[in-house]
């Protein structure tokens, strides 16, 4: 047989001994899921060429053999890595027409690295390519518009990035089902990239949907970014001239979710009790902020941010709790409250049924 080494056989092997001891079967036979197992194995450890020579191998040898959908996933962005950007458009392609779904994460790579290359004809080629399977691939609907209008910023071309844009905002305002919305993506990046001329006239632009359309969502991004890029003052200005901006709770509510989901982002969540404390839910916020503490290690700030709850009687959830509790724990500091008898994920499952049984 050409090859008749079972799961087992490939995982007791370092990948590339695998790929050697396969590329020395002579045979004219394989085992279909084997080699699908060891591409998947190859490209995680960034062997992208050793892959597609199992694949090419697997194709001759195996009539009909195709990579399935996390195969093929795990390629695209492989290839992405590698700057392959045409052969990752050619392999996503060719699962669209084949009826096979991409992973979010594949996709979102591949329209992020032709965004950062101004590759505006391949990001319409891609959009024309993935019609109607946005929502089945789990992509938002601003992502491709942001990283459209990105490429033309790319491009020095402003005027046409804003006109883009601008006409999607409205029209989507217009009709909610064909909603773009956000332009947090876009603003990040300029923002990050330091393209200070560019957000200024994105930033015109969010004012201008807000005066003339009363579309708030472009300049409440604004203020956001404003708040992650720590221009605080900025942000307040911004505020002063757009009050409608704190009616968009649910877009606040999930920046400062994601804020406490990685390190050194309390900053965030600070300046927002600063600047509109009265429309932040206070148990949420404070809740978010410890965790912010919490994953920095900041042991005084997370003893000091408890106190202040306290003292505004704000009622923490169970979840900051228990976590504050634990915490509390590891570092060697007394806990100064009665700690939840359940675990962590038993109060988290709580909170997830409560929101369900809510909605």
């Amino acid at each position: 047989m050409f090859l008749q080494f079972d799961i087992s056989f490939w995982l007791s092997c370092s990948f590339l001994e695998a790929y050697n001891i396969f590329r020395r079967m002579q045979k004219n036979e394989s085992h279909y899921h084997s080699c699908e197992i060891l591409i998947k194995a190859l490209l995680t450890q960034n062997c992208l060429d050793e892959a597609l020579d199992v694949k090419r191998i697997a194709e001759t040898h195996i009539k009909g053999f195709t990579l399935n959908s996390a195969a093929s996933s795990l390629l695209i962005i492989s290839q992405v890595r590698r700057d392959y950007l045409k052969d990752a458009l050619a392999v996503l392609k060719g699962m669209l027409d084949s009826g096979v779904l991409p992973a979010r994460p594949a996709v979102t790579a591949l329209i992020q690295a032709l965004a950062e290359k101004g590759d505006v004809k391949n990001l319409q080629v891609l959009e024309n390519i993935l019609g109607d399977v946005t929502k089945s691939v789990g992509l938002s609907d601003s992502l491709l518009p942001n990283a459209i209008a990105l490429a033309h910023t790319k491009c020095n071309d402003l005027d046409t990035a804003v006109k883009y844009l601008e006409t999607l905002l409205i029209s989507g305002a217009q009709n909610p089902d064909q909603a773009v919305k956000s332009i947090s993506y876009l603003l990040r990046k300029v923002s990050e990239e330091g393209l200070e001329p560019a957000l200024e006239k994105f930033g015109a632009m969010a004012e201008r949907l807000a005066s003339q359309c009363g579309i708030y969502r472009p300049v409440t991004d604004l203020f956001l970014q404003y708040i992650s890029a720590d221009r605080v003052d900025d942000a307040r200005s911004l505020l002063q001239r757009w009050d409608a901006i704190v009616q968009e709770r649910r877009t606040i509510g999930r920046f400062v979710a994601r804020s406490a989901s990685q390190p050194g982002q309390a900053k965030r969540i600070e300046a927002l009790l600063e600047l509109i404390p009265e429309h932040l839910d206070p148990a949420a916020a404070y809740r978010y902020l410890l965790r912010c503490y919490e994953l920095d290690g900041d042991v005084a700030s997370v003893k000091a941010t408890y106190e202040k709850a306290k003292a505004k009687n704000i009622e923490l959830h169970e979840i900051s709790l228990k976590s504050l509790a634990t915490f509390l724990k590891k570092v060697g500091e007394p806990v100064p409250f009665t700690e939840p008898p359940e675990t962590l994920k038993f109060y988290v499952e709580k909170w997830r049924n409560r929101r369900s049984e809510a909605s």
